[in-house]
Protein backbone atom coordinates (compact mmCIF):
# COMPACT_ATOMS: atom_id res chain seq x y z
CA UNK A 1 0.00 0.00 0.00
CA UNK A 2 1.11 3.35 -0.70
CA UNK A 3 0.39 6.11 2.15
CA UNK A 4 0.87 9.50 1.25
CA UNK A 5 0.98 11.86 4.64
CA UNK A 6 2.96 15.21 5.36
CA UNK A 7 2.95 15.00 8.97
CA UNK A 8 5.46 12.26 10.15
CA UNK A 9 3.55 11.58 13.60
CA UNK A 10 1.14 10.52 11.84
CA UNK A 11 3.20 8.48 9.63
CA UNK A 12 4.69 6.80 12.34
CA UNK A 13 0.73 6.04 14.10
CA UNK A 14 -0.10 4.86 10.79
CA UNK A 15 2.94 2.26 10.26
CA UNK A 16 2.67 1.11 14.31
CA UNK A 17 -1.09 0.53 13.23
CA UNK A 18 -1.05 -0.73 10.47
CA UNK A 19 1.74 -3.48 11.09
CA UNK A 20 -0.31 -6.03 12.22
CA UNK A 21 -2.08 -6.21 9.63
CA UNK A 22 0.49 -7.32 7.40
CA UNK A 23 0.56 -5.03 4.63
CA UNK A 24 3.19 -3.51 3.19
CA UNK A 25 3.37 -0.22 3.56
CA UNK A 26 5.31 2.63 1.24
CA UNK A 27 5.13 6.23 3.03
CA UNK A 28 6.06 9.47 0.68
CA UNK A 29 5.81 13.35 2.21
CA UNK A 30 3.18 14.57 -0.69
CA UNK A 31 0.65 13.75 -3.43
CA UNK A 32 3.57 14.55 -6.14
CA UNK A 33 5.94 12.05 -4.90
CA UNK A 34 2.96 9.31 -4.49
CA UNK A 35 1.95 10.07 -8.34
CA UNK A 36 5.49 9.80 -9.28
CA UNK A 37 6.72 6.78 -7.48
CA UNK A 38 2.87 5.48 -8.64
CA UNK A 39 3.18 5.99 -12.72
CA UNK A 40 6.85 4.19 -12.16
CA UNK A 41 5.61 0.84 -10.39
CA UNK A 42 1.89 0.83 -10.61
CA UNK A 43 1.53 -3.06 -10.34
CA UNK A 44 2.88 -2.69 -6.98
CA UNK A 45 0.02 -1.43 -5.06
CA UNK A 46 -2.96 -2.72 -4.14
CA UNK A 47 -4.10 0.91 -2.22
CA UNK A 48 -3.38 4.27 -2.25
CA UNK A 49 -4.29 6.09 1.41
CA UNK A 50 -3.53 9.81 0.98
CA UNK A 51 -4.24 12.95 3.40
CA UNK A 52 -5.77 15.45 1.31
CA UNK A 53 -3.90 18.40 2.44
CA UNK A 54 -0.15 18.31 1.80
CA UNK A 55 2.22 20.57 0.50
CA UNK A 56 3.72 20.34 -3.30
CA UNK A 57 0.69 18.62 -4.07
CA UNK A 58 -2.45 17.96 -2.44
CA UNK A 59 -4.41 14.56 -2.32
CA UNK A 60 -7.29 16.43 -4.38
CA UNK A 61 -4.78 16.53 -7.59
CA UNK A 62 -3.33 13.35 -6.82
CA UNK A 63 -6.19 11.81 -7.02
CA UNK A 64 -6.80 13.41 -10.16
CA UNK A 65 -3.59 13.09 -11.99
CA UNK A 66 -3.31 9.15 -11.30
CA UNK A 67 -6.73 8.58 -12.35
CA UNK A 68 -5.27 10.50 -15.38
CA UNK A 69 -2.56 7.87 -16.32
CA UNK A 70 -4.50 5.12 -17.90
CA UNK A 71 -5.91 1.40 -17.00
CA UNK A 72 -3.75 1.00 -13.79
CA UNK A 73 -4.20 4.47 -12.35
CA UNK A 74 -8.22 3.98 -12.70
CA UNK A 75 -8.26 0.88 -11.09
CA UNK A 76 -6.41 1.55 -7.75
CA UNK A 77 -8.53 1.95 -5.22
CA UNK A 78 -7.46 5.07 -3.47
CA UNK A 79 -9.12 6.23 0.19
CA UNK A 80 -9.06 10.05 1.44
CA UNK A 81 -8.20 10.70 5.06
CA UNK A 82 -8.83 14.25 6.47
CA UNK A 83 -10.03 16.11 9.25
CA UNK A 84 -12.05 17.70 6.39
CA UNK A 85 -15.71 15.51 6.80
CA UNK A 86 -18.24 17.46 5.95
CA UNK A 87 -20.59 16.42 3.37
CA UNK A 88 -19.37 18.89 0.82
CA UNK A 89 -15.61 17.83 1.59
CA UNK A 90 -16.43 14.28 0.98
CA UNK A 91 -18.24 14.94 -2.57
CA UNK A 92 -14.90 16.74 -3.35
CA UNK A 93 -12.75 13.36 -2.25
CA UNK A 94 -14.73 11.42 -4.74
CA UNK A 95 -15.37 13.68 -7.24
CA UNK A 96 -11.60 13.73 -7.88
CA UNK A 97 -11.42 10.00 -7.82
CA UNK A 98 -11.37 8.89 -4.67
CA UNK A 99 -13.47 5.37 -3.96
CA UNK A 100 -13.93 6.51 0.08
CA UNK A 101 -13.22 8.85 2.53
CA UNK A 102 -12.25 8.60 6.13
CA UNK A 103 -11.95 11.15 8.65
CA UNK A 104 -9.04 12.19 10.78
CA UNK A 105 -8.10 11.51 13.72
CA UNK A 106 -8.43 8.07 12.05
CA UNK A 107 -10.40 5.41 13.66
CA UNK A 108 -8.15 2.06 12.65
CA UNK A 109 -10.76 -0.53 12.57
CA UNK A 110 -12.72 1.46 10.48
CA UNK A 111 -9.65 1.91 8.04
CA UNK A 112 -9.14 -1.76 8.25
CA UNK A 113 -12.34 -2.25 7.15
CA UNK A 114 -12.51 0.20 4.39
CA UNK A 115 -8.82 -1.26 3.09
CA UNK A 116 -10.17 -4.67 3.33
CA UNK A 117 -12.98 -3.60 1.15
CA UNK A 118 -11.19 -1.89 -1.60
CA UNK A 119 -8.32 -4.10 -1.51
CA UNK A 120 -10.94 -7.57 -2.19
CA UNK A 121 -12.79 -6.14 -5.14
Amino acid sequence: MLVAEDIEINREILNMALKETGVDLDFVYDGKAALDIFSKKPLKYDLILTDVNMPEMDGLAEARKIRALGDMGRKIPIIAMTANSSEEDIEKCLAAGMNDHIRKPLNFPELITKMQKHMNN
